[in-house]
């Protein structure tokens, strides 16, 4: 007979696009800051621990501004058309099939023209200790 593992990590999550765009979702308001239309937004989390946090995110049409601060995001694109102007000038289409990384610090506007689906996976930022060094 063979005892449990102790201190056993959590069991791989795996998803691929086709289920990820067929996924339910959890309505979860408004971005904070919109500056035009009534853009919706709705999750599923498919993990979540103190560093990071893996799930699939959609947004309805509309402008907001966005911005990164205690951690970056890597957002995959399944769905939707829109836009990202990024403070340094430049900008990232949104469309199916690009992946986009976001940097801690980073700020921007969103302009979503059709209801944008996203995988994402947002790396929390932490303070390095004493004892990391």
């Amino acid at each position: 007979m063979t005892a449990p593992i102790e201190n056993a990590v959590p069991a791989p999550v795996g998803i691929d696009d086709h289920d990820a765009r067929d996924l339910p979702l959890t309505p979860t308001g408004s971005p904070q800051v919109v500056v035009s239309g009534d853009p919706r937004t709705a999750e599923h989390v498919l993990h979540e621990s103190p560093e990071v946090e893996v799930g699939v995110w959609e947004v309805t049409p509309g402008v907001f501004d966005s911005r990164k601060a205690g951690c970056s995001e890597i957002m995959h694109f399944l769905s939707g058309e829109g836009r990202l102007d990024h403070a340094d000038g430049t900008h990232s289409d949104i469309r199916p099939g690009v992946t986009v990384i976001l940097p801690e610090g980073w700020t921007g506007r969103w302009t979503v023209t059709s209801t944008v689906r996203k995988i994402y996976t947002i790396c929390r930022v932490t303070a390095a200790t004493p004892e990391d060094a």
